[in-house]
């Protein structure tokens, strides 16, 4: 029915554009966030691209994510990715985790490529990296975790690094930014269909432009667009379904060249999200003797769970703005927040995390577990900045001052995982009656924080200096009631921080721009105590988890030209994780500590007049250099230290490469070609480091062909197919246990027709 009501807007869009002038245009943009005269090195090297618009081709020139001001990449001391429009179109993205894929040090699909219709489960330089939605936090849950579907996004951003001194708490590796679609004031639309997959049919719109000026005396100063999506179709697991519809309208008010204030609102469903379990290493990275002379691996749409068991039913609702306004020729104030509501409703039977499924299982049985949860989630973000253009002497300045402030509130009724009736794999039964065990505990959690944030570019010739600071509190309170008893627990649990950055690049005339760059980050921890006499029997609230970076790269642009290559080498130590203290039970030690030293390449270019490509590697070395704690070696039974051993789920050695072409005269005009390869190098699949996950090799194609080359009253019409994981690859994306690992998508075809006016 959501895809059916879809594509009846679809058809409806389609027939009011068929009787609209089909014409080429060019989507305008405000740019109210662009430095004074003369801020900007080397202007000429940089596309037309803005900061948060609409990316030329395969290659941005400038980015908010570094800085939260316009500034170039090329000078942002920072290793910068961005993925535009066309890239997540080329390649098919349907998820965050897939527009990710091609990205250098991004690791995606932790819960394989079937999990990643559900949750946006990604690393970045080794560690898990949050999402923002225009700059403001999207909360992370698993069963309530607001997902963003990339039909609405014009880009997506990705700092690598600690990003704290401007976003607040967060990891080492960095932070992914997702830029919405915006309305423009020239009309335009697109409608799509599309089919292939597992049975699966998508359709969408995006219409907008002016509003007609009839409609009143300042229509001229408003813009409106409207986009929706519906998806329907089998998941990628057997008797799995996936299921979504949402609805992205925005309204832009502009009452002059220095002021605009646009609203975004979303509602979307997602009854249905796919499959998100694992499998035993036995049977998957391993083969398995499942018993009856079957000795093999399990297949890859193979199902662990309860058709009429499982659940994942989400919704999610939001209002939001985005506010810009010139107060003088060098005084830009900009302001952004939302509120978001989302819920969801979870239940699964899974393989079980247990030793039945360890490394000498056998026969055909697969233990399993099952549970669920019920979450509600109310998220109120803001972000207020002053950005001020001065010069001192010789030296130019783009100041920024902001403070930013979020409240996630989240509500859980949660119970306990227990053992669920074992699952044949030869003859798996999937209709068990399986009863859903009672939640046993609700939980009210509020999660604060506030931040003050400077920062300072200062330039002085070619030569561009960044200094910047930011103090946070954090909060995290709340009651969880235990339901038989009425028994409440209650959480307090504050934290504050300062993080700083400092860097300094250089921009020669030819376009290379060396860099150095030091950076902070900090995650309050919000569980156990440190034995502290002076703090009494309770102990003390033990310091946030902190993290630093140091980085020195190279990018280079040559002039005149739309190509950027980045070099990055780096050293991240993420420290102050907890331990058991051995010598006071019921308390921890803050001792842990994991190092990275990795190197990556990035390029992206269009190199001629249809012809673009991105490519790029990493290297990462990442591993605990300091640990009291011990970990279970499942093939001895010994206890052995974590100290020394690496990290599951990261591959030492990633590389890719995508290149797309479009035939622009001769007999194969219109027609467009293109390709990648993912190389995903082995990764650790245990935390006692016993055994490796296969590297793995990847190739994905694309053919598309605009129609009006065909038949001119195809005018605006385009057919494209994709096609993922071409040859078939049978892979594994990552364990963490011997318990738990997980498949990559199988080969997926998409077809998909649009029509852009």
């Amino acid at each position: 029915m959501l895809l059916s009501t879809t594509c009846g807007l679809l058809a409806s869009s389609a027939a009011s554009a068929q009787a609209a002038p089909t014409t080429d245009i060019e989507l305008s943009e405000l740019n109210v966030t662009g430095e004074g005269a003369g801020r900007s090195l080397g202007a000429g090297l940089y596309g037309p691209g803005g900061p948060t618009g609409p990316v030329p081709g395969y290659v941005a020139s400038r980015s908010t994510v570094g800085t939260k001001t316009d500034t170039p990449i090329l000078e942002t001391a920072q290793s910068v990715s961005v993925i535009g429009r066309k890239q997540i179109e080329d390649q098919n993205a349907l998820s965050v985790n897939q527009a990710l894929r091609y990205t250098p040090s991004v690791t995606t699909e932790q819960r394989g490529g079937a999990g990643s219709t559900r949750l946006e489960q990604f690393y970045i330089r080794g560690f898990q990296a949050p999402l923002f939605l225009d700059g403001l936090l999207l909360p992370g849950n698993r069963d309530a975790f607001p997902t963003v579907d990339p039909f609405r996004l014009e880009r997506v951003d990705i700092i690598k690094g600690p990003a704290s001194v401007l976003y607040g708490q967060s990891g080492p590796g960095g932070i992914v930014n997702l830029v919405s679609k915006v309305p423009h004031f020239v009309r335009h639309g697109e409608t799509f269909i599309q089919g292939g997959g597992f049975n699966e049919v998508r359709g969408g719109f995006d219409v907008g432009g002016p509003i007609p000026a009839e409609a009143g005396p300042l229509a001229d100063q408003f813009a409106y667009r409207l986009i929706g999506l519906g998806w329907n179709g089998d998941g990628p697991a057997q008797t799995t379904r996936v299921e979504r519809a949402f609805i992205n309208p925005s309204l832009t008010w502009r009452p002059s060249t220095d002021t605009s204030l646009t609203v975004i609102g979303n509602y979307q469903r997602d009854p249905f999200s796919g499959f998100y379990g694992g499998f035993p290493a036995v049977g998957t990275v391993f083969p398995r003797n499942f018993g009856s002379g079957v000795t093999g691996r399990l297949p890859v749409d193979f199902y662990d769970g309860d058709r009429n068991f499982e659940r994942s039913d989400r919704t999610q609702g939001s209002i939001g703005y985005l506010l810009d306004h010139r107060i003088s020729e060098n005084l830009r104030f900009h302001s952004a927040g939302r509120y978001l509501y989302s819920e969801g409703d979870y239940r699964s039977v899974f393989t079980a995390f247990s030793d039945l499924n360890g490394p000498f299982t056998t026969g055909p049985v697969i233990s399993r577990s099952r549970g669920g949860t019920k979450v509600e989630i109310d998220a109120f973000t803001i972000d207020n900045n002053v950005v001020a253009n001065f010069d001192t002497g010789p030296f130019a300045h783009t100041a920024l001052l902001g403070v930013d402030h979020r409240t996630i509130k989240t509500r859980t009724l949660a119970g306990p995982f227990p053992a669920a009736p074992a699952l044949d794999a030869l003859a798996p039964n999937y209709d068990m009656a399986i009863p859903f065990p009672a939640f046993t505990t609700q939980s009210r959690i509020s999660a604060e924080q506030t931040g003050v944030y400077v920062q300072d570019q200062v330039k002085f010739d070619r030569l561009v200096l960044t200094l910047g600071g930011r103090y946070d509190i954090a909060r995290q309170s709340g009651p969880t009631r235990t339901l038989a008893t009425g028994v409440t627990a209650n959480q307090d649990v504050p934290a504050d921080a300062f993080t700083g950055r400092a860097s300094l690049l250089y921009l020669f005339d030819s376009g290379v721009a060396p860099y150095v760059s030091y950076s902070e980050a900090f995650e309050p921890i919000t569980a156990g105590r440190i034995f502290d006499p002076a703090f009494g029997a309770t102990g003390r609230i033990p310091d946030p988890i902190s993290s630093n970076q140091y980085e020195a790269g190279i990018k280079y642009q040559p002039p005149g030209t739309d190509i950027l290559l980045t070099t990055a080498f780096f050293d991240i130590r993420r420290s102050n994780a907890t331990n058991t203290d051995p010598a006071n039970p019921g308390f921890v030690l803050q001792t842990g500590e994991v190092g990275v030293q990795g190197v990556e390449f990035e390029a992206r270019a269009n190199l001629a007049e249809g012809l673009t490509l991105i490519g790029g590697f990493s290297l990462l070395d990442i591993r605990n250099t300091q640990d009291i704690g011990f970990t279970l070696n499942d093939l001895t039974r010994q206890q052995v230290p974590l100290v020394g051993r690496r990290p599951v789920q990261v591959p030492d050695q990633t590389a890719s490469l995508f290149v797309d072409y479009r035939f622009t005269e001769g007999p194969l005009l219109g027609l467009g070609i293109g390709g990648g390869v993912r190389y995903l190098g082995p990764s650790w699949g245990d935390p006692a480091n016993t055994f490796q996950v296969p590297e793995s090799v990847l190739v994905d194609a694309v053919v598309s062909y605009d129609l009006k080359h065909l038949n001119a009253t195809l005018q605006g019409f385009t057919m494209q197919i994709n096609a993922q994981n071409l040859l078939d690859e049978r892979y594994v994306t990552g364990c963490f246990a011997y318990s738990g690992c997980y498949y990559g998508l199988p080969r997926t075809v998409y077809a998909t027709l649009r029509y852009r006016w």
